[in-house]
Parts: structure tokens; C-alpha cells; sequence
């Protein structure tokens, strides 16, 4: 059956001009696959990155539940990563025992605290989605501030661990999570920079926060590179 060209009208009658209906329709219909290739390549980051590695880190993702005290479940902009460190530096005080941890306390009553993640020398837990807002710069909810806008991260000390090995997960993860919400290593900062409290602790004390962010921007620029 031909359908190209069809036309229903009478034998001898002038067929009506349909060029200008018809490159009217294929405008729009090129418009309108612009926009969505457009979308496509303009859209924001995800608002979570989704990570279950890190090159050979394994990162475990155990959210808080929602409605827990500790999860506020507050949509923001990301605009920092807050640096901090555990200060608990008892045998066994790991990534996981840190995920236990804040799993028993998301509804305590008082010092709620919460972070989105905890990192050990062999592995990474991700405990809260990183567009949503935590408890752990000790700011309360300022505009612009730790808490509102900042991913909170989490370094082990515990003495059975090795902190070197730490700190080099702590700068891939840092690496990673810069470029995938197109950040940069500017976004970097410590708690003590919105509470005043020195944290990270060890790391502010041996003198080592630009050795520490200098890692991380050399990191960034290798795996924006390779993208």
C-alpha cells in the first residue's frame, strides 16, 4: 500500500501546498531533539555519586534510616568537602565500628551527630546521600556553611590502623567526589574552618592540611584528565 503522498481529494482538484505545514513540523520536531540533547549534556551532577569503589577502595553504602533524628533529610547544594578525623583512637575504631556507631545513635537525644562518610586504611562507609545535610561542623544550619553544605568526612586514627594509608583513601575519595559534583580543589576545608574546633586534629598538628590538599588536587587533575 503507498502511503508517501497520499491524498484524499477529488479527481482534477489543485492539491493544497503542504511544504510549509510540513517544514514547520520538522522544525520542532529538530527543536525539540535539541533541547533534549541539550538537557542531556547541561544537566546537573547526581545528586549522589553512587560509588562502590574507589579504584581498589571498597566503599559500602549503609544510609541512616529516613526520619532518624540524625537525618534531618534536607535537599542542598554542595559546595564544600569538610575534612575531620575521628579522634577515637582505639584498637579496633574502623571505618565499620564508626557505621555502627552512628546506625545505634541516629536517634538519640542529644549530640545528635551525622557525616556522610568514614574512611579506614582498607575500605570506605557511606553513611547519608550527599545532597542532604548532616550534623558534624558544628555550625548548626548556617547559610553557606559546613553542615548546610558540606559532604562531612570521616578519617580513622585508631592505633591498630595505618593513618598513611588513611589519608591516601581519604585523597581519592576527596578526588573523586570534587570532580563528580564539578568542584574543585578549592572546595576542600576542615572543621576548624566553620567551628573553630581543631579538626583534623593530627593532621593540623604535624602541619600537613596543604601537603594533604596539595595530594588531592594532584589526584583531581589526573582523573579529570583521564575523563
Amino acid at each position: 500500500m503507498k502511503i508517501a503522498g497520499f491524498y484524499s481529494g477529488k479527481k482534477g482538484k489543485k492539491r493544497p501546498n503542504r511544504r510549509p505545514l510540513l517544514l514547520a513540523v520538522l522544525l520542532l520536531a529538530s527543536f525539540a531533539a535539541g533541547m533534549l540533547t541539550h538537557r542531556a549534556i547541561s544537566r546537573p551532577p547526581q545528586p549522589d555519586a553512587g560509588l562502590s569503589y574507589i579504584e581498589d577502595i571498597p566503599v559500602y553504602t549503609d544510609f541512616l534510616p529516613e526520619g532518624s533524628r540524625a537525618r534531618p533529610g534536607e535537599k542542598r547544594e554542595i559546595k564544600y568537602l569538610v575534612i575531620h578525623e575521628t579522634d577515637n583512637f582505639s584498637a579496633g575504631a574502623t571505618a565499620a565500628a564508626h557505621n555502627s556507631f552512628i546506625h545505634q545513635n541516629a536517634d538519640a537525644q542529644e549530640n545528635i551527630v551525622s557525616w556522610h562518610y568514614t574512611v579506614d586504611d582498607h575500605e570506605i562507609y557511606h553513611h547519608l546521600p550527599d545532597d542532604e545535610t548532616a550534623y558534624h561542623a558544628g555550625d548548626q544550619m548556617k547559610r553557606n556553611g559546613g553542615n548546610k553544605n558540606g559532604v562531612g568526612i570521616e578519617m580513622c586514627v585508631n592505633e591498630d590502623g595505618n593513618y598513611e594509608q588513611t589519608l591516601i583513601n581519604t585523597e581519592k575519595l576527596c578526588a573523586r567526589l570534587l570532580l563528580e559534583y564539578g568542584l574543585g580543589p578549592k572546595a576542600l576545608r576542615k572543621h576548624e574552618d566553620f567551628s573553630g574546633k581543631v579538626c583534623p586534629a593530627r593532621l593540623i598538628g604535624d602541619g600537613r592540611w596543604e601537603e594533604f590538599c596539595t595530594a588531592v588536587e594532584q589526584r583531581y587533575v589526573e582523573l579529570k584528565a583521564a575523563r
